[in-house]
């Protein structure tokens, strides 16, 4: 009779691993081929473009031969230009030429001709040029449109109603037209670096496919290594193809990272400076560490070329090199952020780019979490599948793979279940836990409790652990352990208690505090004053507005009238620097400066009374000339223009007219003289990265308090079953990686089921089952996971304003951390049981390494198609 056990080993013995993982590796990659060809080639032509005026609101007819002109500055290469184009009647055929010169010199640099019949109206037509021109900083071109008719339909283009701010007017047949031609400017094309890119990001998802399947079928590489390795390789894809500040609020974690770096160095440097505490509301990065295109999370094909190329760059900045940003942090809870920031202050210590700062930062917590979470599936006694499925979905590795503290904190909860399993259900339960293993369970604990305090309850599942196997004095371990867990938690996150605490009262406060205005004395606005300081045309109804009222509009019209001679600017210019007064990316000292010690003006003061005059005018709204202040003319003797300067605005009168506006004066930059163009650049580049900043309004501070919900129970069910019915499939996508980057990248419906498929299939109990939590044991472990996901919810619910209709900000990754612990132990265990785990586990790891090479083409072709 034959050994039937030898037989079936025989049987189970898999053939030919290496064969195997060569056809699966040549069929992925004819895949990536065919999806090459098909979707990822006709796009290489994509360009990158800047608008140089985006403000078409208005539209002038062009007749055959006349030639309408727009002077424009541009930094970078020009190879093509789109122009906004309107039809008045029925489409025009024809010829359109266009010609670029040196608005300077009127030398001819590149010239296109298109064809009418093509143009598409209310949209950018791109018509290309015949050759590249090399850009350089600050060179003017002359742009001209000429249309040559072939039927008596005729052509409109767009422009804006009246000349758009910074721009040049343009010009029809030579004379000047009130407006800016809307024109965009292709600087980039991504061309072969997109088939590179691809194929390489396929062939190296192909390659860790191939592993698998042979790591699986040649039974060499253990379940624990064999995560850690996708983890590994799958998470450096996900970094490449969502690169730095991609990851849901990933610009948070990014400054907190940085600035904690920066804390560091800060301490190390000889320099006498001290850094200290550090708000929220401010960051810290080296000077060099600034990158707009990496900077923007809607990550494109620019950004992968971005990317890349810096990858390797060195900078000359000292290591204690500092910038401060108006950049918002998450918390000041750093216990999560301190892998990230020590790889960035190894790239400080080594002068390495911002690059590859970004790149040591998500690296280090990659790494982290791999350890930990094939360190849990280790030492988990039951449901190592579930742990492997969970910690290779596509948002758990998008979220290991980026600066979040979900990469760290997810690595910590999954540790931390695996060990609490073991120690409370494992086979050696009768035994005392080794002292090491028992030191790794309480720090797993005690550094997860504060990192996000509706995880807390997962710590209090130490208490499941039958004191046998604390050893000696069991009951004051957990007591301590629970104690520590609390007093870090409620320690580390104060400050977000404090602010959710105070946000309300504040809040409240705000709205009853009335607006005041000082009282002002009668004062003759229309006495003559010296002719240095007044317009070419004075206009003294004019005069009298702009100094009546104590406003910032005033105050910058002053600015224009006495500091610039300029009677009638334009209301967008008003706008631009009232508007970037008031979120104080300017001050009022500053702004001053840019009127009156410009380039032009900086020399035309010839003594004390020229300059007390016109600041006086225009911070004060009067004259301190005519009242005689010789004492404070005097100082142009000590310091010149700008002491005197420097008096009237320190005067008492003048910070309480700005004081009055919610404003602080400020004091003088450094840079004498200062350019009004180039503080216009730093405010628009202070307002586009604000853009990226959250930003609270005041109806949204009144939200679900616990005393709001008590008083309206039944709006607080409503807004939880419309965000149900609404969200559900945002919730969905969410928990798996369905939807990506900051939720605007959507994987196909299928990859999201697959997904889902693949975790029911792990959470499949084995035959034997003897090992999982029951009675008791298992009731509290259903209570601890459902806890933290109703505190998640509650989270969002008090950060809900009352004016929503569905809960604020609720994502499915906030049930990630728990999701282990709630397949384990919520499905009901009469299912089909796995027969044979090793070889479930094998089919689950293949089933996952295949899924994730979708995904990832699946999420490039989602970039490119942007």
């Amino acid at each position: 009779m034959p050994d039937v056990r030898r037989t079936n080993k025989l049987i189970r013995k898999p053939g030919k691993p290496l064969l195997w993982a060569v056809v699966t590796l040549v069929v992925l990659v004819a895949v990536s081929l065919l999806v090459w060809l098909a979707m990822v080639r006709p796009e290489l032509g994509k360009g990158r473009s800047q608008t140089i005026s985006d403000d078409y609101s208005a539209s002038t007819i062009l007749a055959d031969g006349q030639t309408a002109s727009q002077i424009f500055t541009f930094d970078e290469d020009l190879l093509a230009i789109g122009v906004e184009f309107y039809l008045p009647g029925d489409q025009p055929s024809g010829e359109l030429e266009l010609v670029l010169t040196d608005a300077d010199t009127g030398e001819e640099l590149a010239r296109s001709t298109g064809v009418m019949d093509y143009i598409v109206p209310d949209q950018y037509t791109v018509l290309g040029l015949d050759r590249e021109v090399q850009g350089s900083a600050g060179r003017r071109y002359c742009l001209s449109l000429t249309p040559h008719y072939a039927n008596g339909n005729l052509l409109a283009f767009g422009h804006s109603s009246g000349v758009a701010l910074w721009q040049d007017p343009m010009t029809v047949d030579g004379s000047p037209v009130d407006g800016t031609m809307a024109v965009q400017i292709t600087y980039q094309r991504i061309g072969g670096y997109l088939t590179r890119f691809f194929l390489l990001i396929c062939g190296f998802a192909a390659l860790l496919a191939a592993f698998t399947v042979w790591a699986v079928l040649s039974r060499k590489v253990r379940l624990p290594r064999l995560v850690f390795v996708l983890v590994v390789g799958l998470g450096i894809l996900y970094s490449f193809v969502l690169p730095p500040y991609a990851a849901p609020d990933e610009k948070y974690h990014i400054n907190q990272s940085f600035t904690l770096a920066c804390r560091w160095a800060n301490f190390f440097s000889d320099d006498e400076w001290q850094m200290g505490h550090v708000p929220t509301t401010t960051s810290f990065r080296r000077e060099t560490d600034v990158n707009p295109t990496l900077q923007d999370e809607n990550t494109t094909v620019f950004t992968w070329e971005e990317f890349t190329d810096t990858l390797f760059t060195t900078t000359d900045a000292p290591y204690d090199s500092h910038q401060e940003y108006a950049e918002l942090q998450t918390d000041q809870n750093p216990l999560l952020y301190l892998a990230s920031g020590a790889a960035v202050f190894v790239a400080y210590l080594f002068h390495l780019g911002f690059t590859p700062a970004l790149a040591l930062g998500r690296l280090a917590n990659l790494l982290l979490f791999a350890a930990l979470a094939s360190y849990a599936v280790k030492v988990v006694p039951f449901g190592k599948r579930v742990f492997a499925a969970v910690a290779l979905l596509p948002m758990t590795l998008h979220l290991a793979a980026s600066f979040s503290r979900d990469a760290p904190l997810l690595g910590l909860c999954f540790a931390f279940t695996a060990l609490v399993l073991d120690a409370a259900f494992g086979a050696d339960r009768a035994k005392a836990l080794r002292p090491t293993r028992l030191a790794v369970l309480l720090i797993t604990g005690v550094l997860l409790a504060p990192g996000k305090m509706v995880y807390l309850p997962l710590a209090a599942l130490l208490l499941l652990v039958p004191n046998l196997r604390l050893g000696r004095h069991a009951k004051v371990k957990k007591a301590g352990y629970l104690a520590l867990c609390v007093a870090l938690a409620l320690v580390l996150n104060s400050g977000m208690l404090e602010g959710f605490l105070g946000s309300n009262s504040a809040a409240e406060e705000s709205t009853t505090v009335a607006a005041t205005t000082a009282d002002t004395t009668a004062m003759d606005f229309l006495s003559v004053r010296g002719e240095k300081a007044r317009p070419a045309e004075p206009d003294q109804q004019y005069e009298w507005v702009i100094r009546e009222d104590n406003t910032l509009e005033n105050f910058v019209r002053r600015l224009y009238y006495f500091g610039a001679d300029e009677r009638n600017p334009a209301q967008s210019e008003v706008d631009f620097w009232v508007q970037a007064l008031e979120e104080k990316d300017v001050t009022p000292v500053v702004l001053g400066q840019a009127f009156l010690f410009n380039p032009d003006r900086i020399n035309t003061y010839q003594d004390g009374w020229d300059i007390l005059e016109q600041a006086s005018l225009i911070f004060l709204a009067q004259d301190l000339k005519e009242a005689g202040n010789e004492a404070l003319a005097a100082y142009y003797d000590e310091g010149g223009a700008a002491l005197v300067y420097k008096v009237v605005y320190s005067l008492d009168e003048c910070q309480t007219r700005f004081a009055e506006l919610g404003l602080e004066t400020g004091v003088m930059d450094d840079r004498m003289p200062l350019d009004r163009d180039t503080l216009a650049a730093e405010v628009q580049a202070a307002q586009t990265t604000r853009a990226t900043q959250s930003v609270t309004d005041e109806a949204d501070s009144v939200t679900y308090t616990p005393g709001y919900i008590l008083r309206h129970l039944s709006d607080t069910v409503l807004l939880l079953v419309r965000s149900a019915v609404e969200n559900g499939d945002h919730y969905l996508r969410t928990l798996v990686g369905g939807s990506l980057s900051y939720y605007t990248l959507d994987l196909a419906w299928g990859w999201v089921v697959a997904l889902y498929l693949l975790l029911f299939f792990a959470a499949l109990p084995a035959q034997d089952t003897r090992l999982l939590p029951d009675g008791s044991g298992r009731l509290w472990c259903a209570l601890a996971a459902l806890l933290c996901c109703l505190l998640a919810v509650a989270g969002c619910l008090l950060w809900t304003p009352t004016h929503y209709d569905t809960l604020y900000g609720l994502q499915g990754r906030y049930f990630l951390p728990v999701l282990p612990l709630l397949l384990l132990v919520c499905l009901p265990r009469k299912l089909a049981h796995i027969p044979d785990e090793e070889k479930a586990s094998g089919q689950l790891m293949t089933g996952l390494a295949l899924v994730q090479f979708g995904v990832l083409m699946n999420s490039m072709l989602a970039v490119i198609a942007r």
